[in-house]
């Protein structure tokens, strides 16, 4: 790597740890609920918003670039939220699915008229890890950690309405608020890691460390440790193999992610039928 090319690489490798440490905790809330593709309809949700500033060209508007997807964001979650409190006929996921291909339809039909609406699409998929300014990173770190400390300090009702949804309701609690309030919050992040990640390497960071800490303990503290580390050491290596293989970082980062859950998912196998002796 020349020199050149470093201090775009670390602000890339700090993006990526920042990126991490809140992903991997608000993945195991979503693996926990059972509504996997959730934080993939709401990252869907942002890059439409965005496609909107693109639309309204107010894109470089630092307010309205950030006030429209958060403003997607904040719809999903007010949608997301009172549907788990409905009575269904059909699964919640349904329901998510429908929104992320009806977001992700959107974003090609806001931008088809845009002259830069290709590049656009392109970065809402893939983010701009290696292009990112480093102050935004210390604000998009600054706002993680402010959310990260609303969720200690409200950890206790966030988690009984994720392991336990009915006992938290028989408790008094109002699933609706909690929900979209955690929803919310749930957007904050997410709106901004599209802009730097994009959707795919959100969806991956967000489900894939917790995946794997999910399958190798059962205690919720042990599982998000498990998750963290995952999350860094696979993130790096990812990293610095798209340097290496001159390759684009979200997708390396993210094939990273899954081929150290196939390695877990083996080991736990292996494990099992070791211990089953058979």
């Amino acid at each position: 790597m020349d020199a050149i090319a470093l201090p775009f690489f670390r602000t890339a490798l700090l993006a990526v740890l920042v990126l991490a440490g809140i992903h991997a905790y608000l993945g195991y809330h979503v693996v926990r609920r059972g509504v996997i593709f959730v934080d993939l309809a709401l990252a869907q949700m942002a890059a439409l918003g965005l496609a909107l500033a693109v639309l309204l060209e107010q894109h470089e508007d630092p307010f309205w670039s950030y006030a429209l997807p958060f403003g997607m964001t904040l719809i999903g979650a007010a949608s997301f939220a009172w549907l788990r409190t409905q009575e269904r006929k059909v699964p919640l996921e349904a329901f998510i699915g429908i929104v992320f291909a009806t977001a992700q339809a959107a974003v090609f039909l806001v931008l088809e008229k845009s002259p830069a609406g290709p590049e656009h699409i392109k970065e809402t998929l893939v983010g701009a890890i290696y292009t990112v300014a480093p102050a935004h990173v210390v604000k998009t770190a600054l706002l993680y950690v402010a959310v990260g400390a609303l969720h200690v300090l409200l950890r206790r009702p966030f988690f009984e309405i994720t392991d336990d949804p009915e006992g938290a309701r028989r408790r008094g609690r109002n699933l609706l608020f909690w929900d979209f309030l955690f929803y919310a919050t749930f957007g904050l992040v997410v709106t901004s890691s599209v802009r730097i990640a994009g959707v795919l390497l959100v969806f991956g960071l967000l489900v894939i460390p917790a995946v794997v800490g999910v399958l190798l303990t059962g205690s919720p503290a042990r599982a998000l440790a498990v998750g963290w580390s995952f999350s860094f050491v696979a993130s790096c290596l990812g990293l610095i193999g798209s340097v290496q293989l001159d390759m684009p970082a979200a997708p390396s980062i993210l094939v990273a992610l899954t081929l150290g859950l196939l390695l877990v998912g083996a080991r736990s196998w292996i494990w099992s039928r070791f211990r089953s002796g058979s």
